[in-house]
């Protein structure tokens, strides 16, 4: 007789659906700690705040200043008409290039911690981490786990043009809740399309990654996703009549729904309510305070910055000799070029979105938004075609290469429904295409990781502290800097030394004092007015020596200000001029090095009962 051998216990359908959400859980941990420890690697220096004495620096003082002038009642605003800058005439500061997230993040640690730290460094890989785990979260159920994970680290760490806007750019680089927000208007689409249950908390988690995007910088970054929602919900309504044709029936479909739902999941509504009230109450009155000043600004009188980026940049790939960083492209393309991987996602991953475009190419729906989007994006130029200045967000946009930032996510979008083939020469092709993103993947982060970030160093905090520990509340850079990355300032001849000194200005940030010069992002003519009324471009011109009347006007200037002294940079000088500030005022009694400008030494001013 044969032996009857014992039942297989097989696993049910729970054990199974458990086992895959524990593996999920383990899949979400370990792409969270990779991204993270690649995002560590790139920032490399944790030990003191970002300081390169140029754009770097501005992002910090962004942070310092919302730090001094934000207040929460009775609603969240800022005040910014002060004197803090162009003291003591004073000014709007709304054109500081504001990421309210970061900027809360950074006025939460300065004021637990008492001062300024390394605080944007681990900012930018929180930020890095959320994209990649996001991502990886939104699409794992529809995308699988490895076609997910892969498009975590495509939109994070390998998404080359915003890794190597870190530092210099951070207001730029830092876009999870964009990304997040276009991987779910994405996937809401594709769930309309295919008929899949969507639950409420998901309608929710949706409008809250809309309210959160406005917590970014809004031309460059919050405004990629509003445009992507803007040109994908015509086809979401589309879907939605056909399936649902008789439109009056709708309040009733929808009620019903929603107490379905609520009933359902109470506990996810409830929190997902409350993040979004949170959102709102954080980041809506911040948003429409700087637009609506922003936009009380006429700028059609100052020549707009003609930056654009060729298209043909999508062809570029990641390799050795022959990307970007190589060969300057721009001498041939006559574009605009700003930074590394600009315009280029990645040959490996254009390549594969046409595969998946030529897949899903019958069902015109699921990839008109993208396309349409991209064509937005490629065609732009703030002149010529101002595609993108079609919406209201993006006003103040005169970069056309910057839309690089949401190009990996666009054609990740676009490459999902790419599967390993099973005929022998299509897997040979889609090895190769693997290969190439391996080496691409390589070639653009190693070099980023080669590419050390400037921190400031211990004994420029040295100087500061001699600085804020002086009577008086203002100090004058000497020469100083006052002008818009527009233009505005530059011809009148109130920055001699934009390349040195654009960013002197931020030090302030570790004295805490008042200064006579800023850099912004935008000036308006109307904003340098009282400068050339009182006639100090002649006084800045460079090699220029003061006479006696020029010293009887600075320093009544200076002392009627309450001046504590002057940051004189004795290398942007002669030696006539530094020697004349030396015999008026006397000499410094604290030295350093600022980047970029070079040589600065702090001359205390005595006090008004005693004449300078």
């Amino acid at each position: 007789m044969h032996q009857v051998q014992p039942p297989v216990n097989l696993p049910d359908k729970n054990q199974l659906t458990h086992h895959f959400g524990q593996n999920t859980w383990l899949w979400t941990l370990l792409l969270g700690l990779l991204t993270g420890l690649l995002g560590f690697l790139v920032v490399g220096d944790f030990q003191h705040p970002l300081s390169d004495g140029n754009d770097t620096d501005q992002f910090e003082y962004v942070g310092y200043f919302f730090s001094k002038n934000f207040s929460l009642w009775p609603f969240p605003h800022l005040n910014l008409i002060n004197t803090q800058t162009f003291y003591p005439y004073g000014t709007n500061q709304v054109f500081l290039d504001w990421g309210f997230e970061r900027d809360y993040w950074y006025t939460f640690l300065y004021r637990l911690l008492n001062g300024p730290g390394p605080y944007l460094q681990y900012y930018y890989v929180y930020s890095l981490v959320v994209t990649a785990v996001g991502t990886f979260v939104l699409l794992r159920v529809r995308a699988g786990l490895v076609r997910a994970g892969l498009a975590g680290l495509i939109v994070s760490v390998y998404n080359f043009y915003a890794l190597w806007k870190f530092p210099v750019h951070m207001n730029v680089c830092v876009a999870h809740w964009t990304v997040l927000c276009m991987v779910a208007t994405y996937r809401l689409l594709t769930d309309v399309l295919d008929r899949k249950p969507i639950t409420l908390s998901y309608l929710l988690l949706w409008i809250c990654f809309h309210v959160l995007v406005l917590s970014q910088e809004l031309a460059y970054v919050a405004g990629f996703a509003l445009t992507f929602t803007t040109v994908t919900l015509p086809v979401i309504g589309l879907s939605l009549y056909r399936q649902f044709p008789v439109i009056r029936r709708w309040p009733t479909l929808l009620g019903a729904y929603v107490r379905d739902e609520v009933r359902r999941s109470p506990r996810a509504v409830f929190g997902l309510v409350l993040l979004l009230t949170l959102s709102l109450w954080l980041y809506l009155p911040l948003t429409l305070q700087i637009a609506f000043t922003a936009w009380s600004f006429n700028f059609e009188v100052v020549p707009e910055l003609r930056a654009w980026s060729h298209p043909v940049r999508l062809l570029l790939p990641h390799l050795p000799g022959i990307d970007s960083y190589s060969v300057p492209y721009q001498h041939w393309l006559r574009d605009t070029f700003e930074s590394y991987g600009q315009g280029s996602p990645g040959l490996y991953l254009v390549i594969l979105a046409g595969v998946g475009w030529w897949q899903i190419r019958h069902n015109v729906l699921r990839w008109l938004p993208i396309t349409l989007m991209l064509a937005l994006c490629l065609l732009y130029h703030p002149v010529l075609f101002p595609t993108l200045k079609l919406f209201p967000w993006f006003s103040f946009n005169r970069h056309g290469g910057r839309a690089s930032l949401v190009y990996p996510v666009l054609f990740m979008l676009l490459a999902l429904p790419v599967n390993w083939p099973r005929r022998i020469p299509a897997q040979v092709s889609v090895a190769l295409l693997l290969l190439l993103m391996g080496m691409e993947w390589h070639t653009g982060y190693s070099r980023r990781i080669l590419q050390s970030i400037n921190v400031v160093s211990e004994q420029t905090l040295r100087y500061c502290a001699v600085i804020r520990s002086q009577p008086g509340v203002a100090v004058l850079d000497w020469p100083f800097c006052t002008i818009g990355a527009n233009g505005v300032g530059d011809k009148e001849g109130l920055c001699p030394y934009y390349r040195q000194q654009n960013a002197v200005f931020t030090f302030r940030r570790f004295y805490d004092k008042s200064g006579v010069g800023q850099y912004f992002g935008r000036l308006h003519p109307d904003q340098i007015q009282p400068f050339l009324r009182d006639g100090w471009p002649r006084l800045l011109a460079p090699g220029y020596v003061f006479t006696q009347r020029d010293w009887q006007f600075l320093d009544a200037f200076l002392q009627k200000n309450d001046f504590a002294g002057i940051n004189l940079y004795p290398d942007l000088l002669t030696p006539a001029q530094t020697a004349q500030f030396y015999r008026h005022y006397g000499f410094p009694i604290a030295e350093t090095n600022f980047p970029a400008a070079g040589r600065v030494v702090f001359i205390a001013l005595k006090r008004p009962n005693n004449r300078y």
